[in-house]
C-alpha cells in the first residue's frame, strides 16, 4: 500500500491540478482532519495560508481560533481567522444553521484567496465523508448525479468562478 504522504502529493498535483508553487489557501478547522490536511500540504512542500472561520455556534468556538492561530504560528503559516454570527444569518435569511455555516464560512475563504490571489482553497474532505455523502444523496432521492459524490477539484460560481475548491484527501481514509 501506498504510503499516505505521496497518494496525497499525487492526488495533488493529478487530481487536483494544483502546482508545486501554487499558493493555497487552506481551510483549517482546528479538527484532525484539517490538521492532518496542513501538515500533508506543508510536508508536500506547497505555500499555504491558513484560513479558519469561527461559526460562533459554540461557546469554545474562539478556543478553536486561538489555537488554529497558535498552530500555524509554530509552522511559521500566514493565518487569517474570520468570524460571523451563523444563527442571526439563518434567521435573517431563512436557511438551515448548516447551510448559513456553509455559505459565510465560504464566502470568508473565497475572499481570502481572492485578497492573496490564490486560485484554490483547500479543504480536508476525507474518503468517510465521500460515503457518507453519497449515502445523503441516495437517501434524498437523487439520481445518478448524486452518485458520484464529491469532487477532487470545482469550481463554485455562486462564490467565484475562478478559484476552485479542492479536496486532495477524497481518497484517503479517516
Amino acid at each position: 500500500m501506498k504510503n499516505i504522504q505521496k497518494v496525497f502529493s499525487e492526488n495533488l498535483r493529478k487530481h487536483c491540478a494544483i502546482g508545486p508553487d501554487e499558493l493555497v489557501v487552506a481551510a483549517i478547522s482546528g479538527g484532525p482532519d484539517s490538521l492532518a490536511l496542513l501538515e500533508l500540504l506543508l510536508q508536500a512542500g506547497q505555500r499555504v495560508i491558513v484560513g479558519h472561520f469561527d461559526h460562533q455556534l459554540r461557546k469554545e468556538s474562539a478556543r478553536d481560533a486561538d489555537f488554529v492561530r497558535r498552530i500555524s504560528a509554530e509552522k511559521k503559516v500566514p493565518c487569517d481567522i474570520g468570524t460571523g454570527d451563523v444563527n442571526e444569518y439563518s434567521k435573517r435569511h431563512k436557511t438551515t444553521i448548516e447551510e448559513s455555516a456553509r455559505i459565510l464560512r465560504y464566502n470568508f475563504l473565497f475572499s481570502l484567496a481572492r485578497e492573496h490571489h490564490a486560485n484554490v482553497i483547500s479543504v480536508g474532505h476525507n474518503a468517510d465523508d465521500q460515503v457518507e455523502t453519497v449515502l445523503m444523496h441516495l437517501l434524498r432521492g437523487s439520481g445518478l448525479s448524486g452518485m458520484a459524490g464529491m469532487h477532487y477539484r470545482q469550481l463554485l460560481p455562486a462564490f467565484d468562478s475562478n478559484i476552485a475548491l479542492v479536496r486532495p484527501l477524497l481518497d484517503i481514509w479517516r
